[in-house]
């Protein structure tokens, strides 16, 4: 009640509010009865739920569901992009899709297309169903041949609540395609697992170019305008001269450094810049028109290129390798001025269970405290968990080697050996990850192991993990921290009662976060370093210790294996709700055993509580 009556007052008075409490709390289905009471009340004309991903958003839609008591009240959607719900066009970048659907309507080619169908659709759907998830509209736009996307902005119109993922609001292309005529200054906004936020903001807002695809990009000009490749073979040149550097934290590069090889054989750059997106909206044309896969590589070599030589002083050029080694070059924004987005609801609510300590991300979000209203739950304590801390290890850059990763797998041997049913691994990189599976950890592992690898999808690998345990075998998941299973996933202290988490998990000091500590010192932040480092290091932390506590009777214990985790650390960024105790020792092992007894009472009782109730 105390969340509902605060989201209301947050729109009756349009103001910003912090909302930080547990995960399986309820904040989502409290949050709707507050958006409900302020419709009722007239205080606003809809509400936007902004989320991570598609499934959150199909979520809200399917909470807002169990508020039978709104008497229908609630009337609403979840969107999907095109590239999620096109027929013709899934699985393509969303820029390229947004391109492509045009150059279809244009000669009248797309088969999805029939205004009538559309408004047939949308009609059925408002009769059958007050609230709609992104897949309920998907699945009726294909049974009946219409435009899935050209659906939901038909019921659009008549809904009050409508839940969708960050870039429809934060990506300005994506925002006004959907929202340019639509009035926000009588709209809310909810922002869910606000702790993302600004590194999503700063991603949606970045533009990444690696040299394959520029090589791409090359052989396609070669074809239709060859003139236009000779630039990008200069700058290819060039980066590859930047790349005999130490490329370990990255090099900057300025704007003009990349206009003055372009304008060795083009005068205006930014004719050059035109050029190129006539040929890239050409290729993205006829491949559309032909039905073939859609990919332009000169389009993303336009986008970067238009990106960065538009930058301002907030942003950094920069050539480093990325996570598979490829030499690739970035434009990416600094910071975020999250209040000219705030500006323009009426109202704003951040929630998310791992805010600490708030008051950072106020500033972080450039908002007034004096204008924000923070509320966090406290009490009673939820959920418990044992923190161990392994002093002998460390996963600093400069204690990485062959034998720390030799260390480490037999620690987690060692671990696994020890305990019965489900065991989570949450490691920092991917590049760790691949370290730890050098040094032989599955075959080390008893039992099955199941790893998280990149692109592949999260969620079948933690069900196959669940499956397991649930039908008594021993089993392992291995995730990297801040990545899909680490965040996006509940999984709860009964799958496993056992989490380690191998190291810090602090951002490596690249080029690009070193200047975003000189920026953010100039802006008035007194402990820039904690910012860009500490602090998003222990928040993918605590978000990895809240995938096991979903509920107040959840307990676990995690091993944090890193001497750098300290008392004064987990006190500070461990949010208020949780309850813990914290223990250190060389070798975790001594208190593994006696932690575990320690929890089996209460996972006993609750068990047996539910029994009863059954």
């Amino acid at each position: 009640m105390r969340i509902a009556e605060t989201v209301c007052m947050t729109v009756a008075q349009g103001i910003c509010t912090v909302i930080e409490a547990p995960c399986g709390l309820g904040k989502t289905i409290a949050s709707l009865m507050g958006i409900a009471l302020s419709l009722r009340r007239n205080l606003i004309r809809r509400a936007l739920w902004l989320t991570r991903t598609n499934d959150e958003s199909d979520k809200v839609i399917e909470e807002a569901r169990r508020l039978k008591n709104c008497g229908g009240l609630l009337r609403g959607l979840s969107l999907r992009g095109k590239s999620s719900s096109c027929p013709l066009l899934r699985g393509v970048n969303e820029e390229l899709s947004y391109l492509a659907c045009r150059a279809l309507r244009d000669e009248s080619l797309c088969p999805y297309l029939d205004q009538e169908r559309v408004d047939h659709c949308a009609d059925r759907l408002s009769y059958e169903h007050d609230l709609a998830t992104s897949v309920e509209v998907v699945q009726a736009a294909i049974k009946d041949k219409c435009c899935p996307v050209a659906v939901m902005r038909r019921l659009m119109r008549n809904s009050n609540v409508i839940a969708l993922t960050y870039p429809y609001i934060f990506n300005c292309r994506v925002y006004r395609a959907y929202f340019k005529f639509l009035r926000l200054h009588d709209t809310t906004a909810i922002i869910d697992e606000a702790h993302n936020i600004m590194d999503s903001v700063i991603e949606y807002e970045s533009k990444v170019l690696g040299v394959s695809t520029l090589y791409d990009s090359i052989d396609e000009l070669s074809i239709r305008r060859a003139e236009l490749a000779s630039p990008l073979e200069d700058l290819i040149n060039a980066f590859k001269g930047f790349a005999n550097n130490d490329l370990s934290r990255g090099v900057d590069i300025s704007r003009e450094e990349i206009l003055k090889i372009i304008s060795r054989r083009f005068k205006d750059p930014f004719d050059y810049l035109e050029r190129l997106r006539e040929v890239a909206l050409e290729v993205i044309k006829t491949r559309a028109l032909k039905g073939l896969t859609i990919r332009c590589p000169t389009y993303s070599t336009y986008a970067f290129l238009e990106k960065a030589l538009n930058v301002d002083y907030d942003y950094i050029i920069w050539l480093h390798l990325d996570a598979e080694g490829e030499l690739c070059i970035e434009a990416r924004p600094l910071t975020y001025d999250f209040k000219q987005v705030a500006s323009k609801f009426h109202g704003v609510v951040l929630m998310s269970g791992t805010l600490s300590p708030i008051r950072t991300i106020i500033k972080v979000l450039n908002l007034k405290a004096e204008n924000s209203k923070v509320i966090k739950y406290v009490r009673p304590k939820y959920g418990h968990v044992v923190f161990v801390v392994d002093r002998m290890i460390s996963t600093s850059l400069k204690d990485r080697s062959e034998h720390l990763y030799k260390a480490i797998a037999y620690k987690l041997k060692a671990i696994r050996d020890s305990t019965e049913g489900g065991l989570g691994v949450f490691v920092p990189s991917y590049g760790i990850l691949r370290a730890l599976e050098a040094a032989s950890l599955k075959e080390l592992l008893r039992g099955l192991t199941f790893v998280e690898e990149r692109g592949s999808p999260s969620i079948s690998v933690f069900e196959r993990f669940k499956n397991y345990v649930e039908a008594g075998a021993d089993a392992t998941l291995v995730s990297v921290i801040g990545g899909r299973l680490a965040e996006g996933i509940d999984i709860s202290s009964r799958l496993m009662p056992v989490a380690v988490i191998v190291g810090l998990p602090m951002p490596e000091p690249t080029a690009y976060n070193l200047k975003k500590v000189e920026k953010l010192r100039t802006l008035g932040f007194e402990k820039p370093h904690r910012v860009v480092f500490i602090e998003p290091a222990m928040r993918k932390v605590v978000q990895a210790v809240g995938r096991l506590i979903r509920s107040p009777l959840d307990r676990a214990v995690v091993i944090l294996m890193d001497k750098r985790y300290s008392e004064s650390l987990i006190k500070k960024y461990m949010p208020k709700w949780l309850s813990y105790e914290l223990h250190t020792f060389d070798n975790p092992l001594c208190l593994l055993q006696e932690a575990l007894s320690s929890l089996k009472p209460e996972v006993y009782q609750e068990k047996r509580n539910d029994e009863g109730e059954a």
